[in-house]
């Protein structure tokens, strides 16, 4: 049973959403949270350690690797509403063939993606402006991450499948794994430890690289050892292909959600361009604000996925007077976990920024914007569970 069902049986009124929805919540928040730490401690040690012009070279990549990961979130989005129609309507074999068309289509998205970042990388990075003395780390950096966007692609999707059936425990616990796996294998293969070569700031994309594969791996053989729903076995193999009519309608759900996430990184992207001709310097400063500006997004987003799960549930289920308890939930929790954090941030600003760096020259450029920014996001943020309920 899922968290959604199993807290609305011990909660009464389904009328009242928030305490299955904070129950989802909370795992799937923790999730992104987990997600950026691997991130965040390789920013960490290659800014402290390494340099500040490694640390821009990572920066200058990061709204490049958000643009391509932008079409994985939207078709997962996408999925996660469809499987939970599915779920919601006890449909099981729609929910396969659901499963079966988006690893088909993500699996190729991800390989066209890759060749295509592989090949152009130097000429997209010349394009932003790429400072030349950081250009040819950057992309090198960038390459390792272009051929792990397949299984990247497959990781992502899986886990939203989970979270569409109400699930947001699994996908939680196998972050974890991959959190640890990431640590485990950073400092290693950055400094060359126990053996391992020393592959300095690359060794930050390799260790991301093997923690993705081998949680994928992992997943996908506790899946089929525990007998899951969505497990990889031979009646979802069978819907491996790309189902035309599934297809147009997940381009038709996912599509909004990548337009949406694509021309954000748009915007970092010409940001960055005219960042970069500043110099290294003033590419890590802003690199090290937008890892911490990430922070302040997590909740919202966190709470369009939730939102649009439930909704998707409550259509398929035919509760559709849920809805609006669902939307009034979902806008309140954004507030307050998004308020919470803005004012840590806001008064801790200049020590968290520290954390990366111990000696930067444009220490205007990261102590000054930071705060502005996360008042910025806070207000953007908020029609993201609108988002949700509307998808």
């Amino acid at each position: 049973m899922n968290e959604i069902t199993s807290a609305e049986g011990k909660g009464g009124s389904q009328s009242h959403v928030w305490r299955p929805m904070l129950l989802f919540l909370i795992p799937l928040l923790l999730s992104n949270i987990l997600q950026s730490i691997g991130q965040l401690f390789g920013m960490v040690i290659v800014g402290r350690w390494l340099g500040v012009d490694e640390l821009a070279a990572i920066s200058a990549f990061f709204p490049l690797f958000f643009l391509l990961i932008s079409f994985a979130i939207g078709i997962g989005s996408g999925s996660s509403i469809l499987i939970g129609q599915a779920f919601g309507a006890r449909n099981e074999e729609r929910l396969k063939a659901v499963v079966g068309t988006t690893l088909t289509f993500t699996f190729l998205l991800g390989i066209v993606l890759a060749v295509i970042g592989g090949i152009f990388t130097m000429d997209i990075l010349r394009l932003i402006s790429t400072p030349d003395n950081i250009i040819e780390v950057s992309a090198h950096y960038a390459r390792i991450l272009f051929w792990s966007l397949p299984v990247l692609f497959l990781y992502s999707v899986y886990t939203t499948f989970m979270r569409g059936t109400g699930d947001s425990k699994t996908p939680f616990y196998f972050l974890i794994v991959s959190t640890v796996l990431n640590l485990a294998f950073l400092p290693p293969l950055v400094f060359g430890w126990i053996g391992l070569p020393k592959l300095g700031v690359y060794g930050a994309a390799y260790a991301s690289l093997l923690s993705t594969f081998l949680t994928f791996i992992i997943m996908l053989v506790y899946l089929h050892k525990v007998k899951h729903p969505l497990q990889l076995d031979a009646s979802i193999r069978q819907y491996l292909r790309m189902d035309r009519g599934l297809l147009k309608l997940l381009l038709r759900l996912g599509i909004p959600a990548s337009i949406s996430m694509i021309l954000l990184s748009l915007s970092e992207i010409a940001v960055i361009s005219f960042v970069n001709r500043y110099g290294s310097d003033a590419t890590a400063a802003y690199g090290v604000v937008n890892q911490v500006a990430s922070y302040v997004q997590m909740p919202a987003i966190s709470l369009s996925i939730a939102v649009s799960v439930f909704a998707a549930q409550s259509i398929g289920a035919n509760q559709l007077d849920r809805l609006k308890q669902v939307i009034r939930t979902g806008v309140l929790l954004n507030y307050v976990i998004s308020g919470i954090i803005i004012i840590v941030i806001y008064i801790f600003s200049k020590n968290i920024l520290g954390l990366f760096i111990t000696d930067f020259p444009n220490e205007k450029a990261h102590t000054g914007h930071s705060p502005s920014l996360d008042w910025d996001e806070s207000e953007v943020r908020y029609g993201e569970p609108l988002k949700g309920q509307n998808r």
